[in-house]
């Protein structure tokens, strides 16, 4: 038998073998071939790196190595390759759509302040809630808040105030802690 044809028939049982492998003079019986024909086509896969050997009592276990197991097919790598990038293209469409909508939520704030009608002076007016949220309308912060316990007193730095009277979950430990800080 020829080498070449030695070597074909070895890998198709080594192949057949699985992951349990096979004993070298077990080859050699079924093809019918001295153990030392056997040793020369394994030295040659193993240094194609293609078989792993493991040396026992009972002779020497060949087992082959499938390089091809974690590869994937090209045309199955192209069309995961094609979904990533419609994807990422979708990302960045998604992420110039947010941009925009941002844009426009601080368009319609600036809108909104310029929108509604400051009130110079106003009659006192009741809100039928237990909270009132008052924000300052320019970017400064309060310049002085006084609470004499039956009214709070507010200033700012620049003009303009805008009360919320929506009502919120109350905290009670908040509510604990503004009590103790008032005695």
């Amino acid at each position: 038998m020829k080498l070449v044809t030695l070597a074909r028939e070895a890998v198709r049982i080594l192949k057949e073998s699985g992951d349990e492998g096979i004993r070298s003079d077990e080859i050699a019986e079924m093809l019918d071939v001295p153990k030392r024909r056997i040793y020369d086509v394994v030295a040659v896969l193993r240094a194609l790196e293609t078989v792993q050997t493991k040396r026992k009592f009972d002779g020497t276990t060949i087992t082959w190595i499938d390089r091809f197991e974690h590869y994937v097919r090209r045309s199955e790598f192209d069309e995961v390759r094609e979904n990533l990038d419609d994807a990422l293209g979708s990302k960045r469409e998604l992420q110039v759509q947010v941009a925009e909508q941002k844009q426009q939520l601080r368009n319609i704030r600036s809108r909104f302040k310029q929108d509604s009608v400051p009130v110079e002076k106003s009659d006192k007016t009741h809100f039928n809630t237990t909270q009132l949220r008052v924000r300052c309308n320019s970017g400064s912060s309060f310049k002085r808040v006084v609470d004499s316990g039956v009214e709070v007193l507010i200033e700012t730095e620049e003009p303009g105030l805008t009360v919320d009277p929506t009502e919120a979950e109350s905290d009670d430990c908040r509510e604990i802690l503004r009590s103790i800080q008032r005695t």
